[in-house]
């Protein structure tokens, strides 16, 4: 399966938090083309979770499938309507951009419009927009007679090849985690696993870790590794940022246990898989935070894929990192299932 089409398709899907079924046949597909014999269900609040194997240890990978978007909160007139943010959405990225919502009628597309700046009051000039100051102009697609207060949007874009083997799109956060667990899948083809592999494509990270709970409740893993991205620009020095295509990066720190950040790192060296290593003080900020203190505890590791500009249009992330992740993962499982035969306490 070539990576760079399945972040591509990933990428442009509509997926933002509470539509994530718009993305998961996708999902469903590029698993199916791997082995039709991968169990699918829906569980809880809507999560898909793929199962494969009977045997153990049973071995949980996670990764959100919902992006960051806007929503319809007042309609003004016939042709401009307000927005309101879903998720971690920085209005500075919206202004004169495109916007698609879904409606009950089917897409509809937009312009977020903004005073323009010879019209704004001087002591204003260089302040950033809030969203009570952004439209959508619906001109362009008839007005607004089909569009309802809480339908929900996204920016406009389209996925495209980069140098040096990036691609730039939307929902890079969290699709490049999506795209680890399916090559993992992939990767493990290959591979003479024993255990019982379980997937889990969630819901509803980005407005508060709403889907991971329950899926950890569900699948009870014995291990369990999360899939996201992180920072991988240069950022405040008191705040770790990572290089795109240096491999992913490995968290350590209060929410993951000590064992599964052991075994993912030496995994990564025994296979020459290029890493790097991230340190939390407290919470992750990732399904990490959730996972890991579902029932008794579920011993859990935190993978990242680095990216550019992060929760924008135009994040960035390089395919070699996915690829790599992916065989981490897949190698974690096996070196799990090969370790743990005929004991658990490992």
């Amino acid at each position: 399966m070539d990576t760079k089409d399945l972040i591509k398709n990933l990428s442009d899907s509509f997926g933002v938090t509470s539509f994530e079924n718009c993305t998961f046949p996708l999902i469903e597909q590029f698993l199916l083309e791997i082995n039709q014999d991968i169990k699918l269900e829906k569980i809880g609040i809507g999560n898909l979770v793929a199962t494969y194997g009977q045997g153990n240890p049973k071995i949980a990978f996670f990764a959100h499938v919902d992006e960051i978007g806007i929503v319809i909160s007042n309609i003004i007139d016939d042709t401009f309507a307000r927005i309101e943010a879903v998720g971690g959405v920085d209005p500075r990225t919206l202004v004169g951009k495109r916007v698609c919502f879904r409606t009950e009628n089917g897409e509809k597309l937009g312009v977020i419009g903004f005073l323009a700046p010879h019209l704004q009051k001087p002591e204003d000039k260089d302040k950033s927009p809030s969203f009570d100051e952004l439209f959508v102009d619906f001109s362009v697609s008839g007005g607004t007679k089909d569009i309802n207060v809480g339908d929900i949007g996204v920016i406009n874009v389209e996925a495209k090849d980069l140098e040096n083997d990036q691609i730039v799109g939307k929902a890079i956060d969290n699709r490049a985690g999506v795209a680890v667990l399916i090559k993992s899948f992939e990767y493990l083809q290959n591979l003479k696993f024993d255990g019982q592999l379980m997937l889990s494509f969630n819901k509803g990270e980005e407005v508060g870790l709403v889907g991971a709970k329950g899926a950890a409740e569900y699948l009870q893993p014995d291990y369990a590794v999360v899939v996201d991205v992180t920072f991988g620009e240069r950022l405040p020095e008191n705040v770790e940022s990572f290089k795109i295509g240096e491999g992913p990066v490995i968290t350590i720190g209060a929410p993951i246990n000590r064992c599964v950040y052991d075994d993912l790192v030496k995994t990564a060296k025994d296979n020459n898989i290029k890493y790097q290593i991230e340190a939390v003080p407290s919470r992750s900020g990732t399904e990490t935070d959730i996972v890991q203190i579902v029932g008794q505890g579920i011993k859990t590791g935190l993978v990242s894929v680095p990216i550019l500009n992060m929760h924008s249009p135009s994040e960035v992330v390089n395919i070699n990192d996915i690829d790599r992740a992916a065989k981490l993962l897949a190698m974690f499982a096996l070196n799990m299932s090969l370790k743990t035969k005929g004991s658990l306490n490992v």
